[in-house]
Order: C-alpha cells, then structure tokens, then sequence
C-alpha cells in the first residue's frame, strides 16, 4: 500500500471514528439512555402547572426553540436517540478496527515487501 492510498484510508478511519463518536455522544446527551421520558427545558403538567422532570402521561415538554412536544412525542423522539446511539457506536467501531488494521499492516509490513527489508 503506497504512502498516499495509507494515507487517505488512514483520514476515511479517523472521520469514521470521529462521526461515531458525536453520532453517538449527542444521542446520550439528548436523553436517548434514559428510561424515563425527560424534557430537558419545561414540563408542564396537565394542571397547567410546571412539574420536575421525568415527564408524565399528558405532560408537555416546551422546548428552547419555542415549540412542544407532548409525552408521546417526546416518548419516540428519545427512542429514536437511541437509534442514534446504536449506529455511532458502530461506526466508532468500525473506525477504531481499520484504524488497527492499518496499524497492524504497518508494523508487520506488507507480504510483497513493498515497505523495505527488514532487519
């Protein structure tokens, strides 16, 4: 494998890790673990009412750009985090192997002796 081809696969490796990692850091962060329903702004309850998190069946969540979310909606909006959570993590995975996989190649040097003897 030549310097440049090296190289690009090596960037392809440290984007995939990085994409993993805030693909899967950001569904955490937006509640995408937790197994109750959260709104992280305002809850209101049904009585009108502001009520401490978690939300609760006929609560609404308003949110910091203005608009709301009933508990179901914010229900299948963290669900759906998860969702996100599960695929960075794959692709963090898939990263941190080629990354090494490239690490291994190097060190063991290619089979065709295209890297120099080794002594």
């Amino acid at each position: 494998m030549g310097p440049r081809v090296r190289t690009g696969v090596l960037l392809v490796m440290w984007a995939l890790v990085l994409w993993g990692v805030f693909e899967a850091g950001g569904g955490v962060v937006r509640h995408g673990l937790s197994p109750a329903v959260e709104c992280s702004w305002i809850n209101v309850g049904p009585d009108g009412e502001e009520h401490p998190s978690p939300m609760g069946p006929g609560d609404r969540c308003y949110r910091r750009d203005g608009g709301h979310r009933t508990y179901e909606e914010q229900r299948a909006a963290q669900r759906a985090e998860r969702d996100d959570i599960v695929a960075g993590s794959w692709v963090l995975g898939a990263g941190v192997l080629g990354l090494g996989a490239l690490s291994l190649h190097r060190r063991l040097g290619s089979p065709t002796g295209a890297t120099g003897p080794r002594e």
